[in-house]
């Protein structure tokens, strides 16, 4: 779990660490801890591609606050958790504009930081089998499998068609990206589409309806086994189903 903590108040930022490799330590987890001390240090590395699976933010820093600084990811990223701690209280109700974990005011107990790391560990570790991950424009970012609705091979890549994610591309083998998906959530319709059976609205013969109301094709020899995952799905799932 890769955790960053910022803070322009060097003791704070040493304190939390120190509590947070306590925490790592009683529960028998590696993490992967970058400090820093300004919200543009964090902006910096955070925009160079690397990702982080929880940030820990003070508010009140100097040039760049910490809400601030969660507003601008906010724009490109809606995954990274983020937690305030801090020792005002009065930006408080902005924190759920940023979608925060949580807010926890200086001085605050150890308890209350573990509780909320555990937390976001539980998150992490749901999104960590759940997701792919995908380059985009020099950085990764996890795009979790219940987003995806299908996907299109062209030449060597592969276009990534969401829900409310927008659009990726990837380059990966056919046969490749089989393997890194869900068995059960992801089956292969036709020699160039793979289809998320959790989008399905019903099957045709040579044509799967989306939920959206897009048609991709089905091929001959993928109706069978496309036929029986989306059967298998929902019946599990107990949801009513068209064929």
């Amino acid at each position: 779990m890769r955790i960053a903590v910022c803070d322009d108040e060097i003791n704070q930022v040493h304190g939390n660490i120190s509590f947070i490799k306590k925490w790592a330590l009683n529960k028998g987890l590696s993490v992967d801890i970058d400090p820093f001390s300004s919200a543009e240090e964090f902006l910096f590395r955070w925009s160079e591609g690397h990702p982080y699976d929880l940030a820990i933010f003070d508010i009140k820093m100097r040039k760049m606050t910490g809400m601030e600084l969660a507003q601008t990811i906010r724009k490109t990223d809606r995954d990274l958790q983020i937690l305030f701690i801090t020792g005002i209280a009065d930006h408080v109700y902005e924190g759920y504009g940023v979608s925060a974990l949580n807010y926890l005011i200086k001085p605050y107990k150890p308890e209350l930081l573990f509780g909320e790391l555990d937390k976001a560990y539980a998150i992490y570790k749901e999104n960590e089998v759940s997701a792919l991950m995908v380059s985009q424009e020099g950085r990764l970012i996890r795009v979790p499998y219940k987003e995806i609705m299908y996907m299109e091979i062209s030449g060597h890549y592969f276009n990534i068609y969401t829900h409310s994610k927008g659009g990726f591309r990837m380059k990966k083998q056919m046969n490749d990206m089989l393997l890194l998906l869900d068995k059960q959530l992801f089956a292969r319709c036709h020699r160039s589409f793979i289809v998320n059976i959790s989008h399905i609205s019903s099957l045709e013969h040579q044509e799967i309806r989306l939920k959206n109301g897009q048609d991709i094709p089905l091929s001959q020899s993928n109706i069978q086994p496309v036929t029986q995952a989306f059967l298998s799905y929902h019946y599990k799932h107990n949801v009513s189903i068209q064929t």
